[in-house]
């Protein structure tokens, strides 16, 4: 059940959308069937019965698995299961609806596949579904006529029923897919009869013959022909006639005798119906087929309708793109010609020379592959007519058709190979192929790509031809024995300038054939020149060997196959020149052969042919014929029409020959035709001849010089040309192109000529001849040259004359007197060139010539314009990858450049090379550093690479070429270090690799100057290496790594006394146009100081330089990490860093604030740094500085603004916490008294101080926040508003004082000491801050909690003594706060503080009313908090020290004493103390005068003291009108409530009339107007309420005399009063 369970787990995976899941299942129900084969396949055939509803995709790959499974296992399955799947398979073909062809294609292999072992039973199965009745199906006959195919043996015995039904069905069937697939089956049946009677033939007594079935075939064929081949569906009828080809080999020979003569016709029609020829060729090819096995006669008549439609349709099919269906196409066609050859040669071959002379291109592909089908297939047939078919091919091989060219390829080979070519003709044949390897290829054009070639199948390029005729001479040289023909023929093809592109091919088949013919003893090999008059002579084959082979790459790699043919020519071209060429030429044969493609440079490469040549004229010593070569090669130049490099060759040879030739009037008149002959626009053509002159000088001298003087006399020299004409176009001007020659003739002449003789006459005559020619006059004025020409030549020429001198033994005798004048030269030559492209070699040139110059004597004293002028020239060149030569589409244009611009490079490396040869000290290395500094910090990267690069190598060199162990080492070596350290994190890869190279060579160049051996190995130096590898990754932790290695390296490598130098000259680069040498500057600094902190001497000027190094940096991290370098040479250094770092002030520099913050990396050195702040600000306001008392000075403000920004960089930092924590105190405290100090002598608003205001508020805030929570009370009230300003310092420092109270509690003790002292400071500011502060504190619990209540109530006590009106009043004010903060222990204090109230009331009531209402104010928070059972003595002074401020005129005194006035009635209330009773009903009358007092403030505070009072009254009555005054929305009618009042009074109190009468006489005289009314209102009231006897014991004389008085009071309204009173006094 297992088997069964996995087969259901795949059979989930059938029906996925994915085609490779479904695959995947196949795959493994085919792994399954391997092993359970019988219960799978019996799993799926049940499957499947019993799911005919099962989804299509699922049913077919189900169906596939069975096909895949019965395919594997074939041998294996018993006739039982296979029967069961053959029922399966038909039910699923025939069966089933709904289904796709693609099922029924599936289930049809099925059958076939169980056909192969059961043939019979399938068939058995198959015919039970062919009847009459029954409509044929599809797969059906498909399925059987397959089955009959593959097992011809057993089906085709059994096959006739089968086939008369069928035929029934025929007649019949009207579906056009029926009709085809019965076509398709009849051929199928036709084939696999022939088949089973071909093998049964040789049986006498065979079980079936062709004849049984002639009668259903003859019927198929009438149905077929007759009834279906007029269909209209085009496929129908295709397979109509390929059936007919098919069975007419089963139709009787009379019927198709008598079916011929419309068949062929109609089947020929066909070609013009249709354009699927396939299946038509097919028919006509079994029909022709058949018809010649039976020797019909009908196909004469119509011989030529068939000759003219097939080669129709082979030209149609010639033309047709390029595809399997087009090959079997043209190879049916082919066969019906090879089929009517036999019969109708003749005729055949007539058409088709009748059709090769017309010129239409797709008629002669047609009548070519005709032709070289029946020349391969039917040779005998054709013997007798070569000539004819050879002459016929005249037109076809003058065609310029390269598809006519690439079937005549194959035509020839097919001649060749039977005897053609060896006709008369054949010769024109063989030049007809070697015409077609000589065809013009642009070897630089791009090859088209497979694609292309797929797109344009039917196209042959030249190139394409040319390697196919090339293939072809390689096959009839090799394969072919025609060496008779070939040898010595192909020689003729030779010298030819037309066949120049065909020589490779030429010389390899000659070198072939020459030596075939050798090895064999040939007499033929030796060339007889009577017999072959058109062959060469000896000295134009050498003269045209040697010049192909001067560029061997060329023409296909022409250089090997032409030397290789030299070679084997060598007894017939001289017989003394074998022994030099089996000598010297297998050597640049092999080089050749073995390095394809890597060639020699040119030059070299000719100095060897040069070489050979000498060596074989040497050996030859024959006048004549070498006399003979200098004409040959003369008229070569002259005549063939050569590359500028091939013909400045042979003029090297010429110049070669020439100094071997004796005869001086040959060697005249030859120099005379070489410059006439040259173009002195080409330059290779110019050094050629050039080259040849100087050869030719070397024993010619005289006569080579006389030349060149008389070609100066030559006509072009006299040709005129105006001034403006030089100026403006001097390229244009032949004049110009020949002076350059001269001059390079000049220069050759001297390096090749003997030295003893040419330098002699090098300065008086040769210098100045060249120089003439160079130097342009027009009216006496020296024009500057423009031609690159003349420059170059000039260059050269300087050049080898200078290596010529260096070349003597005895260099340093000859002195070059004009020396300063050629290197002016070759500076202008460099300065002219463009500084952004490179197009010429000048500059290359005048860089080598330079190099020579230098060290020729006599040395020049100064060659720094030279050095720079060579540097700025070169490396301000863009790389080409960048510049606009990478816009061109030449690649050789691009690849000369690069070749170009690298060559310039490695002329100015050797430039600067041959000048530190010229000075190997330290001072000529620093020198050119200096002057490449530039270039190596340059922003663009191909700058920095070349100038690096260019360091590299001279460092080196300077390493290798010099010996300087143990001398000094040189003060600039630091400075160079620092410098290269930079680039080692540069963005270019090259670069950075470059400079860490560099580095490593600097470190050992200090080691050498230090007295190491050279072979000295340094562990640190060498860690530089594996540095190197991690410079392939350029994520920032990789930099960090690399440049934190590279710090750790110099720190432990540079010398004690570099290290400043270093570090500074590193630190410049913080500045780098590169962001990564930015980034490598801080990180090596950081390192260095790390490492080298403690031994720096020149700390200021360290710090000045990354300072002012910092204002310019943009990049965070730079800035972050040079601030970090900082931090870590101040925790190193702390007393020479501090003080210095107050002298940039951070409002006006940049990143000072930073830098201060830093500080607080450390803690040591945070709180040093933090005291050495707080020190020198404390000094600023010292009681020993008397500028405070005035306004500070510029330079104070300065420098406590510097001190200030430092402090404010650092306390409001984040990272703060440890050092405030630690120095709370001691900065507060010195903050808050310096900014109280500068708010209260300078304005904030002045230039300067503004800063300092704002600084230390932040400071202050920053203090506050330290506490983790904010003083909101400061920002809600305005408390920093206030502390900034000069009139309201003291109350923003008091609220201050109460948000520390809060936030800084732990530092309130040393805050508090740090303070005192201060109260005793010569500088009213600074006590008033600390009066202040101490005064608010006292507002808090907090001081009571932390035992400070004591101190500061002794500090503000002694502070009532102060001279300042200010601290007196904040001392009172905070005396009265112990109320507040301390009122749990008020009772210790009360006695204290309202004595020294007391004291401040009586001394500063008259005085200062501020203090004394202070005082007073102080003195009501006391009483308030004293409980009601105080009883001290003190209550009574207090009383009698208010009570005559009742009366003062000022409103805030009077205010003032009624609330304490107030506070004291509180105390009688519970003690009914007698003392404190009497003087509550004394104050009664002034209570009541004051309820209408002026002051608004004094009426609401005397209605509450009123209220107060009641309960001690002791009138019920009283005291319920006495509250009415605390209702706060009563309306008070004064007099009437007086009438009212007095009426209580008089009631309740009458012991007391008496004394209130009085009472209210005494405030007659009271300033204030409204009180004499108010109390003589209440007098008359008292007076008029009394008891009516109360007149009797009252004496009212005097009260009456002061009534009378206030009658003439200057005030109307107390008059008016005193009037109104005296009514109530009738009594009286």
């Amino acid at each position: 059940m297992k088997v069964e369970a996995w087969i259901r787990a795949i059979l989930c995976l059938c029906s996925d959308s994915n085609e490779l899941v479904r695959l995947r299942m196949i795959g493994s129900l085919q792994e399954l069937g391997h092993t359970k084969r019988k219960r799978v396949l019996l799993f799926l055939r049940k499957f499947l019965t019993e799911h005919q509803s099962l989804p299509l995709l699922q049913r077919i790959t189900l169906l596939k698995s069975i096909l895949m499974i019965v395919k594997d296992n074939t041998a294996y399955l018993g006739r039982p299961l296979s029967k069961k799947i053959i029922s399966l398979a038909l039910t699923e073909m025939t069966k089933l609806t709904s289904i796709t062809d693609g099922h029924r294609e599936t289930a049809s292999n099925l059958l076939l596949t169980l056909g192969c072992s059961l043939p019979t039973d399938v068939f058995t199965e198959l015919q039970s579904m062919v009847q009459r009745q029954i409509p044929a199906n599809f797969y059906v006959i498909l399925t059987l006529a397959s089955l009959c195919y593959e097992k011809v043996c057993y089906i085709v015995p059994l096959l006739k029923p089968v086939l008369e039904t069928m035929l029934f069905t025929l007649r019949v069937e009207t579906c056009e897919r029926m009709k085809w697939v019965f076509c398709y089956a009849f051929s199928l049946f036709s084939k696999s009869i022939l088949i089973y009677t071909s093998n049964t033939e040789m049986d006498p007594r065979p079980p079936v013959r062709k004849n049984l079935f002639f009668n259903e075939f003859s019927t198929a064929y009438d149905i077929f022909f007759h009834f279906w081949l007029n269909m209209k569906e085009s496929k129908v009828n295709m397979a109509v006639i390929e059936a007919i080809g098919q069975i007419s080999y089963l139709l009787p020979n009379d019927k198709l005798e008598n079916e011929l003569p419309i068949l062929i016709p109609t089947v020929l029609s066909m070609y013009q119906k249709t354009s699927s020829d396939l299946s038509i060729t097919k028919g006509l090819c079994g029909i022709l087929h058949n018809s010649m096995e039976r020797d019909s006669k009908m196909l004469v008549i119509h011989l030529e309708l068939l000759v003219t439609t097939l080669h129709q349709q082979i030209c149609i099919a010639m033309d047709q793109p390029v595809s399997q269906l087009s090959e079997m196409l043209q190879s049916k066609i082919l066969c019906c010609f090879k089929l009517l050859t036999p019969a109708f040669i003749d005729q055949i071959i007539k058409f088709l020379l009748l059709e090769l002379e017309i010129s239409d291109e797709q008629i002669q592909l047609g009548s070519l592959a005709v032709m070289n089908h029946l020349i391969c297939s039917a040779p005998t047939c054709l013997e007798s007519q070569k000539n004819q078919i050879l002459n016929s091919l005249a037109l076809p091989i003058s065609t310029n058709s390269n598809r006519v060219k690439d079937i005549l390829a194959q035509v020839l080979y097919t001649m060749a190979s039977h005897g053609y070519l060896e006709l008369e003709r054949g010769v024109d044949m063989i030049e007809f192929i070697i015409e077609q390897c000589a065809l013009p290829i642009e070897e630089h054009k791009k090859v088209m790509d497979v694609s292309e070639r797929k797109e344009f199948s039917n196209m042959i390029m030249d190139r394409d031809v040319k390697e196919q005729y090339e293939g072809l001479v390689k096959k009839l040289t090799t394969t072919l024995n025609i060496d008779n023909l070939l040898w010595p023929l192909l020689l003729e093809f030779v010298v030819p300038v037309r066949y120049t592109n065909a020589l490779a091919t030429v010389c390899s088949s000659l070198v072939y054939l020459g030596t075939k013919k050798q090895k064999a003893g040939a007499t033929e090999f030796v060339l007889n020149y009577e017999e072959h008059v058109n062959l060469p002579n000896r000295q134009a084959l050498l003269t045209r060997l040697l010049a192909v082979s001067s560029s061997p790459s060329e023409g296909n790699g022409r250089g090997a196959p032409a030397l290789s043919l030299l070679r084997v020519l060598g007894i017939n071209i001289h017989p003394a020149a074998v022994k030099v060429w089996d000598k010297q030429l297998p050597i640049l044969i092999n080089h050749l052969q073995e390095l394809p493609g890597n060639y020699l440079p040119q030059s070299q490469w000719e100095e060897k042919l040069l070489y050979v040549l000498a060596k074989t004229l040497e050996e030859i010593e024959d006048e004549v014929w070498i006399v003979q070569l200098s004409e040959v090669m003369s008229k070569y130049i002259y005549r063939a029409h050569l590359s500028p490099q091939q013909k400045g060759f042979l003029f090297k040879c010429l110049g070669i020959v020439l100094q071997l030739a004796q005869n001086q009037d040959v060697v005249k008149k030859t120099l005379h035709e070489m410059l006439h002959t040259v173009q002195h626009d080409k330059d290779l053509e110019r050094e050629g001849i050039a080259i040849g002159i100087g050869h030719c000088a070397h024993t010619h001298l005289d006569i080579t010089l006389t030349i060149l003087k008389d070609c100066s006399k030559l006509n072009i020299f006299k040709k005129t040309a105006s001034f403006y004409q030089i100026m403006k176009d001097q390229g244009s001007i032949e004049i110009m192109k020949v002076r350059s020659t001269l001059i390079l003739c000049y220069g050759y002449l001297i390096w090749y000529s003997p030295k003893e003789l040419i330098l002699p006459r090098l300065e008086t005559d040769i210098l100045q001849n060249i120089l003439n020619h160079f130097n342009i006059k027009i009216l006496g004025m020296r024009v500057q040259v423009k031609d690159s020409t003349m420059k170059l030549s000039l260059i050269k020429t300087i050049t080898l004359m200078a290596r010529a001198i260096l070349s003597m033994e005895d260099q340093h005798s000859y002195k070059l007197a004009r020396k300063a004048e050629l290197v002016t030269y070759m500076q202008d030559f460099i300065k002219a060139e463009p500084r952004d492209m490179i197009k010429t070699s000048i500059r290359k040139a005048a860089l080598h010539a330079s190099a020579s110059l230098i060290v020729v004597e006599p040395l020049l004293n100064d060659h720094t314009e030279l050095v720079k002028v060579c540097l700025s020239s070169v490396f301000s060149l863009p790389s080409l990858e960048s510049s606009s030569v990478n816009e061109s589409r030449d690649m050789n244009t691009l690849n000369g450049q690069k070749k170009l611009y690298r060559e310039t490079l490695a002329s100015l490396e050797n430039f600067l090379k041959q000048f530190l040869l010229f000075d190997l000290s330290p001072d000529g290395l620093q020198f050119l550093f200096e002057n490449m500094t530039s270039w190596i910090e340059s922003r663009k990267n191909y700058e920095r690479e070349k100038s690096l690069e260019t360091t590299l190598h001279l460092l080196t060199f300077y390493l290798e070429a010099t010996d300087i162990s143990g001398k000094a080492s040189p003060h600039n070596l630091a400075a160079i270090t620092g410098r290269i350290v930079l680039r080692c994190s540069d963005p270019s890869p090259f670069v950075r690799e470059t400079a860490i190279e560099c580095l490593y060579l600097l470190l050992y160049l200090r080691l050498r100057f230090e007295g190491f051996p050279r072979d000295h190995c340094d562990t640190e130096v060498e860690h530089l290496k594996g540095i190197k590898d991690g410079l392939k990754d350029t994520n920032s932790e990789a930099l960090y790594r690399v440049c934190t290695d590279i710090g750790k390296v110099l720190s432990k490598c540079m010398a004690h006394d570099q290290v400043d130098t270093l570090l500074i000259t590193i630190s410049k680069g913080l500045t780098d146009k590169q962001l990564n040498g930015s980034c490598v500057a801080s990180i090596v600094i950081n390192v260095l100081i790390r490492k080298c902190g403690s031994i720096f001497t020149d700390i200021p000027g360290i710090i000045k330089v990354l300072y002012h190094q910092l204002q310019s940096v943009t990049e965070p991290q730079v800035t972050h990490a040079v601030i970090h370098s900082i931090s870590m040479l101040a925790s190193q250094n702390v007393l020479m860093t501090l003080p210095y770092l107050l002298k940039y002030q951070t409002p006006f520099q940049t990143y000072m604030g930073e830098i201060w913050k830093s500080l607080l990396s450390d803690n040591i050195l945070a709180t040093t740094s933090v005291k050495y702040l707080l020190d020198n600000l404390k000094l600023l306001y010292d009681d020993r500085k008397q500028s405070l008392v005035h306004k500070m000075t510029t330079s104070t403000t300065q420098q406590s603004l510097a001190v200030i920004c430092a402090l404010h960089a650092m306390i409001c930092s984040p990272e703060s916490d440890r050092v405030v924590n630690v120095l709370y105190a001691q900065v507060f405290s010195t903050i808050l008294i310096y900014f109280s100090s500068i708010v209260q002598v300078n304005q904030p608003e002045e230039p300067g101080n503004t800063d300092v205001c704002n600084y230390t508020v932040e400071i202050l805030q920053a203090l506050l926040t330290n506490g983790k929570r904010e003083g909101s009370n400061m920002i809600k009230k305005g408390g920093w508003d206030l502390i900034k300003s000069p009139e309201k310092n003291h109350e923003g420092v008091m609220l201050l004082a109460n948000a520390m109270a809060t936030c800084a509690v732990p530092h309130l003790i040393s805050i508090v000491e740090q303070l005192i002292p201060l109260l005793a400071n010569v500088h009213e500011g600074q006590r008033i801050t600390v009066a202040a502060f101490f005064a608010e504190l006292l507002n808090n619990a907090v001081v009571l909690e932390l035992s400070l209540t004591d101190t500061l109530v002794g500090s503000l006590l002694r502070c009532l003594m102060d001279t300042s009106p200010t601290v007196r009043v904040l001392a009172v004010r905070g005396l009265g706060n112990v109320a507040v903060g301390a009122s749990q222990k008020i009772e210790k204090y009360s006695t204290k503080l309202l004595l020294a109230m007391i004291a401040v009331i009586h001394k500063h009531s008259n005085s200062n009313n501020l203090i004394a209402v202070e005082a007073m104010s102080t003195t009501s928070k006391i009483l308030n908090q004293l409980p009601e059972d105080f009883a001290e003595s003190v209550l009574i002074d207090v009383a009698l020290t208010i009570e005559p401020l009742f009366e003062q005129t000022q409103d805030q005194l009077r205010i003032s004493a009624f609330k304490v006035l107030g506070k004291i009635i509180r105390f009688g209330q519970t003690q009914l103390n007698s003392v404190l009773m009497e003087y509550s009903y004394s104050s009664l009358i002034s209570l009541l005068l004051h309820l209408n007092d002026n002051c608004t403030g004094v009426r609401d505070v005397c209605k509450s003291v009123l209220s107060l009072m009641s309960p001690i009254m002791g009138s019920e009555s009283l005291c319920k009108k006495l509250q009415e005054l605390s209702l706060e929305d009563t309306t008070l009618d004064y007099e009437k409530y007086l009438s009212n009042i007095s009426k209580h009074i008089s009631r309740d109190l009458p012991d007391r009339v008496t004394f209130y009468i009085t009472s209210c006489g005494a405030f007659f005289r009271n300033v204030q107007p409204r009180i004499r009314g108010n109390a003589v209102t209440l007098m008359g009231f008292l007076m008029y309420n009394t008891a009516p006897d109360y007149s009797t014991l009252f004496s009212s004389d005097p009260i009456c005399e002061e009534i009378n008085n206030l009658l003439s009071d200057p005030v109307k309204s107390v008059r008016l009063k005193a009037a109104m009173a005296t009514r109530y006094l009738y009594m009286y």
